[in-house]
C-alpha cells in the first residue's frame, strides 16, 4: 500500500482536476446529449490524464536537485529517493507512449493537439520554465490547448471567443502564482527565485499583467454572451448567463488578494478545489448556466 501511495504521489493524480476543462467545450455546444461524444470527452480525460502523469514524473526528475533544498519539496518522491531516477524514467516512457497510442486510437485531430500539448510541456520542463513571462504565458497555452482537445476530439467548430477566454483568464491565474511566490521572496530578501528567472522587484510587473489579463477575460466573456450566447438560440433566459461573469470576477479578485498578501501558496486551480468560497462561486456558476437553459 504504501508502494502505490508513493507512486501516486509521482503520478499526482491530484493535479488530474486540471484536465476537467477537456468538457468544456462539450457543455457549451450544448452536446451533452450526444452519448458518443460524451465517451469520447471521457476518454480524451483519460488519455490527458495519463499523459499530464508522464510529463510530471519527467519534470520532477529534473527538479530533483532543486527540489533537495526545498523545506516541502525534498518529500517528492524522487527527491526523498522513494522512487529510483531509473524507474522514473522508464515509467514515464511507458506512460507517454500508451497516452499518444490512446490517443490516435480515439482520434487523429485530438492526438494532433495532444502530441502540441506534449512538445510544449517538455519545452517548459526544459527551457521555457526559467524564462520570466515566457513561462506563464507558455502556461496558459497549456491550458488553451486542453480546450482545443476537447472541441477536436468531440469533432465541433473552435470557438474562438472560448480560447481567446482561456488564454487570457489561465495567464492571469498563471500570474498569481507567480507574484505569490515573488511576494513570498520580497518577504524572506531572496533576490532570485530558484529555477524561475524572477527577483523579488518583478512583483509590480505580475500584478499588473496578472490583474489586467483577468479583466481582459472577463470582457471577453461578456462580448461572448453579446454575440454569440445570445443569437445561438440555446438559452431560454440569456440574464441569467450574466451571473457567470460577475462570479468569475469575484473570484479573480478573491485570488489576486491572496497572492498579494502571500496567502496563495499552492496552484489557483488545485486551491479553488479545496476553498469554501471558490466551490461555492463555482456552485453559483453552475445553477446560472443551468437556469439560463
Amino acid at each position: 500500500m504504501q508502494r502505490i501511495s508513493v507512486w501516486s504521489d509521482a503520478l499526482r493524480i491530484h493535479q488530474w482536476s486540471k484536465n476537467i476543462i477537456i468538457f468544456v467545450p462539450l457543455i457549451l455546444a450544448h452536446t451533452y446529449n450526444d452519448l458518443s461524444k460524451i465517451l469520447a470527452a471521457v476518454l480524451a480525460f483519460a488519455t490527458v490524464c495519463l499523459l499530464a502523469s508522464g510529463t510530471y514524473i519527467v519534470n520532477d526528475i529534473l527538479d530533483i536537485k532543486a527540489d533537495r533544498k526545498h523545506p516541502t519539496k525534498n518529500k517528492r518522491p524522487f527527491a526523498s529517493r522513494r522512487i529510483s531516477v531509473a524507474s522514473g524514467i522508464g515509467a514515464a516512457a511507458v506512460i507517454i507512449a500508451a497516452s499518444l497510442a490512446a490517443a490516435f486510437s480515439i482520434s487523429r485531430p485530438f492526438a494532433a493537439v495532444l502530441l502540441l500539448y506534449l512538445a510544449l510541456t517538455l519545452l517548459y520542463s526544459f527551457v521555457l520554465r526559467s524564462l520570466p513571462l515566457i513561462d506563464v504565458f507558455a502556461i496558459a497555452v497549456l491550458f488553451t490547448l486542453r480546450i482545443f482537445m476537447g472541441a477536436a476530439v468531440i469533432d465541433v467548430e473552435q470557438s474562438p471567443w472560448l480560447l481567446s477566454f482561456s488564454l487570457s483568464f489561465f495567464l492571469s491565474l498563471a500570474l498569481a502564482k507567480r507574484h505569490g511566490e515573488i511576494m513570498l521572496a520580497a518577504g524572506n530578501q531572496k533576490k532570485i527565485i530558484a529555477r524561475r528567472g524572477y527577483v523579488f522587484s518583478d512583483w509590480p510587473l505580475t500584478l499588473t499583467f496578472g490583474v489586467n489579463a483577468g479583466l481582459t477575460s472577463i470582457v471577453i466573456m461578456l462580448l461572448y454572451l453579446a454575440n454569440e450566447a445570445a443569437p445561438s438560440g440555446y438559452y431560454k433566459d440569456l440574464s441569467w448567463l450574466y451571473i457567470i461573469p460577475g462570479a468569475i470576477t469575484v473570484w479573480i479578485m478573491r485570488i489576486w488578494l491572496l497572492a498579494h498578501r502571500k496567502s496563495l501558496h499552492s496552484d489557483p486551480v488545485i486551491f479553488a478545489l479545496k476553498d469554501f468560497t471558490s466551490l461555492a462561486l463555482g456552485l453559483l456558476v453552475v445553477a446560472a448556466f443551468y437556469i439560463a437553459l
